[in-house]
């Protein structure tokens, strides 16, 4: 039925493109360490992924998909752009390799705090305080209220839950940073190009305009520095339609980003703003992943809606 539904749904979206996410990987035999384990896909899984998406798509760089799209031309069929979000070493050290292998282009948004070794990701240290006071049942829902707080008054809860447990000795592997070597050999390989996510990793909208401001400058000038060259593109933490504003987009132009992406799903087409352009999330599985390119989950949707997109 999916390959059924699959074919009906690529007729209809010829010509669009499709921009999937990821975030972190792990291998098959270990464990992830965390309890999200979601945001770290299996190897094996990955590869099933890009195996599939090298044989059945035409995995496109995220860059030239905005180009044409924004020259109002029509996408290849089947276009597909990969991304990135947060800077994780596992993208280097697991995803790069079977990226060469099936020769696909891939955007990585870099945290570039998280590089530094500065700012650690505040999630992260959320899920590990939870996991250590055996609190894991209440990760998801303790997270979202998190997220709609103010960012400072979020960052004090997360600190002071911190506080109470003690921190391990050897942080799990899959929150490692990649460091800025490794960003520097992925860019060089022509592969991969390399876009801003914050130096922090605050939602943008629960920040002060010069916080805003802050957080996506200095993201600019440490990509700028390190890469050699200025980041063109950028994607928003958290990314949903109340997690950005008018004035978010306008200091991303004054930076110099051209283009910023979210987590509202949707297809790439002519006519998009440039600052608010949809991405789906993360697939975990392979038929995840086939029925998101493919736009059979939106179908889905649309038919159990009566026709309602």
């Amino acid at each position: 039925m999916l390959a059924g539904l699959a074919w009906l749904a690529r007729q209809k979206s010829l010509g669009q493109g499709t921009i999937l996410t990821f975030h972190g990987l792990r291998k098959d035999e270990e464990p992830a360490g965390i309890l999200d384990e979601g945001l770290h896909l299996p190897l094996s899984v990955f590869r099933q992924i890009c195996a599939h998406l090298a044989r059945h798509y035409q995995v496109i760089p995220l860059a030239e998909m905005m180009r044409m799209s924004g020259l109002g031309q029509r996408l290849p069929d089947r276009a597909i752009a990969l991304t990135f979000d947060d800077g994780y070493a596992s993208n280097y050290q697991l995803g790069f390799p079977v990226l060469k292998d099936f020769g696909l282009a891939a955007t990585v948004f870099l945290t570039s705090g998280f590089l530094d070794e500065t700012e650690s990701l505040w999630f992260q240290e959320m899920d590990l305080a939870m996991q250590a006071k055996g609190e894991g049942a209440k990760l998801a829902s303790t997270l979202a209220e998190l997220k709609a707080l103010p960012d400072a008054e979020m960052r004090q809860v997360v600190a002071a839950y911190a506080v109470e447990v003690s921190k391990p000795k050897t942080r799990p592997e899959v929150t490692r940073p990649m460091t800025w070597d490794m960003a520097r050999e992925m860019q060089a390989s022509g592969l991969v190009e390399l876009g801003g996510h914050t130096h922090s990793h605050p939602i943008l909208a629960r920040c002060s305009l010069e916080q805003q401001r802050r957080e996506i400058f200095t993201c600019h000038e440490r990509l700028s520095a390190e890469l050699g060259r200025a980041p063109k593109l950028f994607a928003y933490t958290n990314g949903g339609a109340e997690d950005f504003s008018t004035e978010t987009c306008g200091l991303l132009a004054e930076a110099g980003f051209e283009a910023a992406f979210t987590m509202m799903s949707g297809r790439v087409k002519p006519g998009l703003n440039p600052y608010a352009l949809p991405r789906y999330g993360s697939p975990e599985t392979l038929w995840e992943a086939e029925a998101t390119a493919s736009g059979a989950f939106e179908m889905l949707r649309e038919w159990r809606g009566g026709g309602r997109a």
